[in-house]
C-alpha cells in the first residue's frame, strides 16, 4: 500500500507539473524569440518548478503519515528523471512524434513508477529493529 500511495502521489503532483508549463510559457514568452522562450522554460522554469513540486510531494506523504518521508522523497526525483529521460531517448531514437498530451502521460506514468521505487528501496529505511542481528555475537 506503501509503494501505492508513493506512485499516486508522485503521479499527480507530475501531471501537475508538467501541464503548467503551457500557462507559464504563455504568459512569459510574450514578445521574446523562439530560443528565449526555450532557454528560459527549461533553464528557470522547469527547475524550480520540479523543486516546487518535490516539496508538495514530501509535504502530501508527509501528511499521509509516511515514515521516513525524506528518502523518497529525495529519491523519487532522481529516479522519475532518469526514467523519463530514457523514456524521451526511446521516442526520439524511435523517431515518434508525441502530442503535448502524450509528452504529459510519459512524464506521469514515469514519475508514478519512479516514485513506486524509491518508495519500494526506502520502505525498509530507518526503521525498528528488534536487535536479532546482534544476538549471540559478544564475545
Amino acid at each position: 500500500m506503501r509503494v501505492v500511495t508513493a506512485a499516486v502521489v508522485g503521479a499527480l503532483c507530475a501531471a501537475a507539473w508538467s501541464m503548467s508549463f503551457v500557462p507559464i510559457g504563455k504568459s512569459l514568452c510574450v514578445g521574446t524569440s523562439a530560443m528565449g522562450c526555450v532557454g528560459l522554460i527549461f533553464l528557470w522554469v522547469a527547475p524550480i518548478s520540479a523543486v516546487v513540486w518535490a516539496v508538495v510531494v514530501w509535504a502530501l506523504l508527509r501528511l499521509a503519515r509516511w515514515r521516513p518521508v525524506w528518502p523518497t522523497a529525495v529519491l523519487g526525483p532522481v529516479v522519475s528523471f532518469v526514467l523519463a529521460l530514457a523514456a524521451g531517448l526511446t521516442a526520439v531514437g524511435m523517431r515518434l512524434r508525441p502530442s503535448e498530451n502524450d509528452s504529459v502521460l510519459v512524464v506521469t506514468i514515469t514519475t508514478g513508477i519512479g516514485y513506486a521505487l524509491a518508495a519500494a528501496v526506502t520502505g525498509g529505511y530507518g526503521g525498528r529493529r528488534d536487535g536479532a542481528e546482534h544476538r549471540g555475537q559478544d564475545g
